[in-house]
């Protein structure tokens, strides 16, 4: 094997390591009900859904999602990033959670349209009527039957194509 050969391969496996080692750590879910799914996919199966504050070990990182282990029974799955915190949130006696985004609103807000976009668009007197979309986001599909439409579609990959 040459120099080079040997070069590239010691590479390779020292950065693999770093992205390892990268990965581990704490952190704390910071949505109201942060989702934990089956594949680092935004429509991948739920497994559970963890509360505002649940700490969550690190275990690998995907581009913006994290493979986590949730702390109290040792749930395994993925996260978006965004819904995640890096360091410990906590609650006192007696306080509750007020108002926080939801992974929906976060992923809205990702692709720039949120409510003061929206009271932008009216305040800038430009004829444009929002009922359809207020319909539209009163819709609420099952997970199951979004998992159907996808699986129809050939829109799953890996794991997900399971039954």
């Amino acid at each position: 094997m040459g120099r080079t050969r040997i070069a590239l391969i010691f590479l390779l496996f020292f950065l693999a390591s770093s992205a390892v080692l990268a990965a581990g750590g704490w952190r704390s879910v910071s949505v109201r009900q942060g989702a934990l799914r089956l594949s680092p996919m935004p429509f991948g199966k739920i497994v559970a859904s963890l509360p505002y504050g649940e700490r969550v070990e690190i275990l690998a990182e995907q581009g913006v999602w994290f493979k986590v282990r949730e702390e109290s029974q040792g749930l395994q799955g993925w996260m978006h990033g965004a819904s995640l915190l890096d360091r410990k949130l906590t609650l006192r006696p007696g306080e509750t959670v007020g108002p926080a985004a939801s992974e929906d609103e976060l992923a809205l807000g990702g692709k720039g349209f949120n409510a003061q976009v929206e009271a932008s668009y009216r305040a800038g007197g430009r004829r444009v009527d929002y009922a359809s979309v207020d319909r539209m986001e009163g819709i609420n599909v099952h997970a199951d039957e979004q998992r159907l439409f996808l699986r129809q579609g050939g829109l799953l990959a890996g794991e997900e194509e399971r039954p």
